[in-house]
């Protein structure tokens, strides 16, 4: 596989300098949460990158994909740059005595891996050591994560809040820092702010999965099991044989069923009342009393299922007549005839004009419209040709944009396919 082939999320790969541990971590993030893109990585090893004898960039890749044992036997500790790869490997794997070693060789000659080494330390619950580590790192979002991190280890919840907003601020895709944030406000029972947090996890390309799962567990807490199950699908999305959001998937759908089938019971409930309550109740007119009694209209079922014109067709019953009963049921949010063809409930359908139309009629917010140009998508029938589980991954996608079109489609009467997810 040519380099210029690479998956998208290996760009940086492609440029052969030597990465920063921001993208280093990033590059991890990135095919870490994506199942389908880890697995042509993986492909791509085998059939050649074409910088095979670059042991520091292939080492890269084996990290990417998770093979960190191939990894550490491509780099030299030796070399700033593949120590830092090692310290983050042992880092990842719990090793802190190895971690802290090759990560203070690194930071030697990398300020930007004392950070790193800030993690490793505070991972290791050495925090003297790392306080004094952290009076050496760089400023800068990483070192304001650093900082979020020592103070969270310390139980010092608001400073740590206030380190991690710090390097949201300064970098804005810095998804770790809104996951420890969304955390800590629902630790403390800010399901509002937490939410938001979460969100941005969820709406970052690719997504940060434990922040999706966890924005679907507090959806799910408050009552919401449709915004929790688009949740659960965007994980699977990225991730078809993600065992929690499968067991989380189904408990929000049951969740969903038992609500729909209670929320519905009552309204049978009330409205069977209602349909019950006699035109008695009604502040008519003695005309229009006898009208409907002639009429055989005794209670408010009857007339729901009875039109306008048919009742002006009965004689003696006018348009004043007709007001004084139209207000009537208004005053209760009914309306004459609303049951006149009971059971026949036809969902509205796309018109098929609107399919040709160009997508432009959508009005998409610009992040919007950029996946969808990205996707060479230009007319609206176009677009119903992918499901939720194919926009979530979209180039530069997020939950904020799919559901956002799916806003849009549903204006124009149509709507986005969400099949069943498979392995």
């Amino acid at each position: 596989m040519a380099i210029a082939s690479l998956p998208p999320y290996a760009a940086p790969l492609a440029a052969g300098d030597r990465l920063t541990p921001v993208q280093i971590r990033r590059l991890r993030q990135a095919f870490a949460s994506d199942r389908e893109e880890r697995e042509k990585l993986v492909a791509a090893i085998g059939e050649g990158l074409g910088f095979e004898r670059d042991r520091y960039r292939m080492a890269l890749v084996h990290y990417a994909v998770g093979r960190y044992a191939d990894a550490a036997e491509l780099l030299d500790e030796r070399d700033a740059h593949g120590a830092l790869l090692l310290g983050m490997i042992h880092a990842e794997l719990g090793d802190h005595a190895e971690a802290r070693a090759c990560l203070q060789v690194a930071s030697k000659s990398l300020p930007e891996a004392r950070a790193e080494l800030v993690r490793a330390l505070v991972a290791a619950h050495a925090l003297d050591e790392a306080e004094r580590v952290l009076t050496q790192v760089p400023a800068g979002a990483e070192r304001d994560f650093a900082t979020g991190q020592l103070a969270e280890a310390k139980g010092q919840i608001e400073a740590a809040i206030n380190a991690y907003e710090a390097a949201l601020q300064g970098d804005h895709e810095h998804v770790e820092a809104a996951f420890r944030i969304g955390c800590l406000l629902d630790r403390i029972g800010d399901d509002e702010l937490a939410a938001d947090h979460y969100l941005i996890c969820a709406d970052t390309w690719p997504a940060y999965l434990p922040g999706v799962i966890n924005l679907g567990i507090l959806y799910d807490e408050r009552g919401e099991p449709n915004a929790a199950i688009d949740c659960f699908r965007q994980v699977l999305a990225y991730e078809p044989r993600h065992a929690r959001a499968r067991a989380l998937l189904r408990d929000a759908k049951a969740s969903r069923t038992m609500y729909y089938d209670e929320k519905e019971e009552r309204e049978r409930e009330r409205m069977d009342k209602v349909m019950r309550t006699s035109v008695n109740d009604f502040e008519l007119s003695v005309r229009s009393r006898n009208c409907l009694t002639k009429m055989n209209i005794y209670t408010v079922g009857d007339l729901l299922r009875i039109t306008e014109s048919e009742m002006l067709a009965y004689k003696n019953f006018g348009e004043t007549s007709l007001k004084e009963v139209r207000d009537a049921l208004a005053q209760r949010g009914l309306r004459l005839g609303m049951f006149k063809n009971e059971g026949d409930h036809g969902q509205t359908k796309v018109d098929q004009r609107m399919l040709g139309e160009s997508v432009d009629r959508l009005d998409l917010s610009p992040r919007a419209a950029q996946v969808v140009h990205e996707l060479g998508i230009s007319r609206i029938g176009d677009l119903l040709q992918y499901t939720d589980l194919d926009l979530y991954k979209a180039k530069g996608s997020g939950q904020s944009v799919v559901q956002e079109l799916c806003t849009a489609l549903g204006a124009c009467g149509a709507s986005v396919r969400k099949p069943e997810v498979r392995d």
